[in-house]
């Protein structure tokens, strides 16, 4: 049973460690294929290694160094990210004043509007009122 755990661990292991190298961020900021002489000992050198501390430093080290790749690539898409935010921040800021410019030639058009028809039902009883005066003075 204990074999089995430990070929297990092994297995999962080498399925960790098999697997294609994660990209790197050089200095000028383009991403490319981390290489041996950037990632340190390669997957294929780490299975069936002993497990010693020099082992251990070198695998830790390299894990840093991936962590800290990922590290800088999470900060550039933020950084990223919080432009995108502020250029459609003022995107909506400009939607908003249109908006609200909008709304107000609105309000300033129904006011009109309910002048206008207040004119107009003035006007018909005029009408209304100087035909039935016609009509009373012709009989």
């Amino acid at each position: 049973m204990a074999s089995q755990r430990h070929s297990k661990k092994e297995g999962s292991l080498k399925d960790l460690f098999n697997k294609t190298p994660a990209k790197k961020v050089a200095q000028s900021g383009t991403p490319e294929v981390a290489g041996r002489e950037a990632a340190g000992p390669g997957p294929s050198e780490w299975v069936g290694a002993p497990l010693t501390r020099a082992f251990m430093e070198q695998l830790f080290g390299s894990l840093c160094e991936g962590f800290a790749t990922l590290k800088q690539e999470i900060v550039a898409h933020i950084k990223d990210l919080k432009r995108e935010v502020v250029h459609l921040g003022h995107h909506v800021d400009t939607i908003e004043q249109t908006h609200d410019t909008r709304e107000e030639e609105l309000d300033c058009h129904r006011r009109e509007l309910l002048t206008l028809q207040d004119k107009n039902q003035e006007l018909q009883y005029q009408i209304e009122d100087l035909e039935n005066r016609s009509r009373h003075s012709n009989i």
